[in-house]
């Protein structure tokens, strides 16, 4: 080997350790950085986090508008990915998630015991007039009582609505009462009832919330109308003359008396809010008109009391037995009861007992006298 060749060789080994040597010294810089950017004594979160390390955390937010917990996980790492400091973190804007409709409760005038309720939700609006008339369409075949309700967003209520209505509401609502003196629900309307609704909501695009089942309904209904059955009650008292009492004469002592008469053919007593305590009729076939009223003839006359419909009936008992005694005096007949008997102070005091335990019957239904409920189940 020649001094050329072993110069080279030196060369070449002398380049490999410098470049090793350079390499190490790198590295040792490297790492001094990284032990003063991250020293030892402080906690990597990354890391205590992938090794399943107990650490205290922030308290989270409470979930908002339904967002999951893997949702909120992501929300939470995003903020943290590239937030300012956390002095000016109080100063972003954190937006909810739009709110959802709810389904809004029944109105205050409807009981699930009386009504069958169906709501009715629409995606976009629906004008009322457009869904009256097609409602109309649908159920005008249908003999049962049945009202309808928009709801106002705006003003947040159920507002009943007819013919005249306007405006435009995502919620509607149909109640069907299941009793009144007419006689209960048949399964023919329930059926009816449901289908039509179904009907009208395919039409408008919109979806019937909670349809009641077929035999929840016809069960309350059966329910109701034997509670109807028990505490439909009427007192009436009479008054029978053997010469015939001039209807002229009766004209006036019921109107001295505060009565009017009106459409049905009788006079009504009636509360200061309009609400009908007693009524006067004819005890004999023809109704009372006032043009008929100066040539018209009776030997009979009917006071009738309508407990359902009357809050204080023992009260009102009274004031119109009172007052058929002043028009027995005044027009020259006797008073009696259903039967013909004379009203003595037995029969009268039967008939309070009897109106007491009627109240106390109707109110532990918590269906008490006088009231709205009341009112719709006893109407004709």
């Amino acid at each position: 080997m020649d001094t050329l060749q072993v110069a080279l060789i030196g060369i070449i080994i002398a380049v490999v350790v410098g470049i090793i040597a350079f390499n190490k010294w790198q590295e040792g810089r490297l790492r001094h950085r990284a032990g003063r950017a991250f020293p030892d004594n402080e906690r990597d979160p990354l890391l205590e986090r992938m090794g399943n390390t107990e650490i205290p955390s922030e308290p989270r937010e409470p979930m908002i508008g339904g967002q999951g917990a893997d949702e909120r996980d992501e929300a939470n790492a995003d903020d943290r990915a590239g937030a300012p400091s956390e002095g000016k973190r109080s100063q972003q804007n954190y937006h909810q998630p739009p709110r959802q409709r709810v389904r809004p409760p029944l109105p205050d005038k409807l009981d699930p015991r009386i009504d069958c309720c169906i709501r009715i939700e629409a995606v976009e609006p629906i004008e009322v007039p457009r869904f009256w008339a097609a409602q109309t369409e649908v159920f005008d075949n249908i003999a049962r009582p049945l009202r309808w309700y928009a709801f106002d967003d705006r003003e947040n209520q159920w507002r009943r609505i007819n013919g005249n209505a306007v405006g435009a509401h995502h919620w509607f609502l149909a109640a069907l009462q299941l009793v009144d003196r007419g006689g209960m629900l048949s399964e023919s309307d329930f059926l009816r009832y449901t289908r039509g609704v179904q009907r009208l909501a395919d039409q408008f695009r919109s979806v019937p919330a909670g349809i009641p089942s077929r035999a929840e309904i016809m069960g309350n209904a059966r329910a109701l109308d034997r509670f109807c059955a028990e505490v439909d009650v009427q007192i009436a008292i009479n008054l029978v003359a053997m010469q015939p009492m001039m209807g002229s004469h009766i004209f006036s002592l019921a109107e001295a008396e505060g009565l009017r008469l009106e459409g049905d053919g009788s006079f009504h007593a009636r509360a200061a809010d309009n609400r009908t305590l007693y009524l006067l009729s004819n005890g004999e076939a023809s109704l009372f008109e006032r043009s008929a009223m100066a040539g018209l003839r009776t030997r009979r006359l009917s006071l009738v009391l309508d407990l359902p419909r009357v809050i204080d009936a023992a009260s009102e008992f009274e004031e119109m037995m009172r007052f058929a005694v002043h028009l027995g005096k005044k027009l020259g007949a006797d008073v009696v009861d259903d039967n013909g008997r004379p009203f003595g102070t037995e029969s009268v005091d039967a008939i309070r007992t009897r109106i007491r335990r009627y109240q106390v019957r109707m109110s532990e239904e918590g269906i008490p006298p006088g009231g709205s409920l009341a009112r719709r189940l006893f109407s004709a």
